[in-house]
């Protein structure tokens, strides 16, 4: 398990490193220097894509077990989707350290859930997800898993405000899952630098495996 080091943001106009402190997250939104906004990233973000249904949390759970048996430790969400008639139609998310799942969205009325777009969302299930992204030891992993950043959170929806607050807090590196249309929206949006993109129907899980493991400092 990786050992927490103070981090610090350093500002892309001047070049100054402005050391982060996890109390005072907001404290830190603008350089002192040069008061241009700060590029969050302090850390590798892996992005998981293809295209919709091409299998990307099929390819994420083959990836984490290959990186458990490395006894890398691996905290997060997945988002579990069911078929039928050529759509996803059900999601469920559970929590990859507990494995405990709570039924998520729905295409059909569900009694109770809050309907986002085409979808009825369980609140538990939201706030379910949320708990375990704002969970302070979620940092102490060796990397958070977000399956997946889509619309809803370009909306800021759903998990929009944790990966945000996840992105100021955490030195943890972390694994998304994204859509390959989104890509460039997600990017723009949470002002990644130069994340590590993985598109499934170029890299094989093993290659992926190799490409996080590396990153990580690891043999």
């Amino acid at each position: 398990m990786r050992k927490s080091q103070k981090k610090y943001f350093k500002c892309h106009e001047c070049g100054i490193s402005i050391p982060c402190s996890r109390t005072e997250p907001d404290s830190i939104e603008n350089c002192p220097e040069c008061g241009s906004g700060l590029i969050r990233e302090r850390f590798f973000v892996f992005i998981i894509t293809g295209k919709t249904g091409s299998g990307k949390s099929s390819f994420l759970v083959e990836l984490l077990e290959r990186l458990r048996r490395r006894k890398i430790s691996v905290s997060g969400i997945l988002a579990k989707g069911m078929w039928r008639n050529g759509q996803k139609q059900v999601y469920e998310i559970q929590n990859i350290q507990t494995g405990k799942t709570l039924p998520l969205a729905s295409r059909g009325f569900i009694d109770d859930w809050e309907k986002i777009g085409n979808f009825y969302f369980n609140p538990e299930a939201i706030l379910f997800g949320n708990k375990i992204l704002t969970d302070p030891r979620l940092i102490n992993n060796d990397l958070i898993v977000l399956d997946e950043i889509g619309p809803f959170e370009l909306d800021d929806k759903i998990w929009a405000d944790s990966v945000s607050r996840l992105l100021i807090t955490s030195d943890c590196p972390m694994i998304w899952v994204v859509r390959n249309k989104l890509i460039k929206k997600v990017i723009q949006k949470w002002k990644l630098q130069r994340p590590d993109i993985i598109d499934i129907e170029k890299v094989s899980v093993r290659q992926a495996e190799k490409r996080i493991v590396s990153k990580l400092g690891l043999p």
